[in-house]
């Protein structure tokens, strides 16, 4: 029996507390619906930052998948010159709250965009 049965330590030692893992990223969904809706839900701007450095990298990997699995498609590779394009023009001259939302937006439609050329994809070649 423990020494202090309440608290279930035996008083020899420290007892390490249990592991806890990160929080999952959320799915590219989420954050694809969260930009896309920031300018009715006001996210905080670490919470805009969050959500376009996810979009960034997403697009980033995104694109370069569909260029090499799309062969010719003239839409998909459209789409991923206009969402390399978004990527370029950043969140605007004033980097205030306004345009970080903005350009959170922008990111979050053409990351849709380019999920959707993805599954239509992967449809296709099932």
């Amino acid at each position: 029996m423990p020494v202090f049965p309440c608290t279930g330590n035996t008083g020899g030692g420290i007892t390490p507390a249990p592991a806890r893992s990160a929080p999952p990223f959320p799915a590219i969904d989420t954050v694809i619906r969260e930009a896309t809706a920031a300018h009715r839900q006001f996210p905080t701007l670490d919470r805009v930052h969050v959500l376009t450095d996810r979009l960034r990298v997403y697009i980033e990997a995104a694109a370069a998948e569909l260029e090499n699995s799309a062969g010719v498609r003239p839409d998909v590779l459209a789409a991923t010159r206009e969402a390399r394009h978004r990527l370029g023009l950043g969140p605007g001259y004033s980097g205030g709250y306004g345009s970080a939302i903005t350009f959170a937006r922008s990111l979050g439609r053409a990351a849709e965009e380019l999920l959707h050329f993805q599954r239509t994809l992967t449809k296709e070649n099932s």
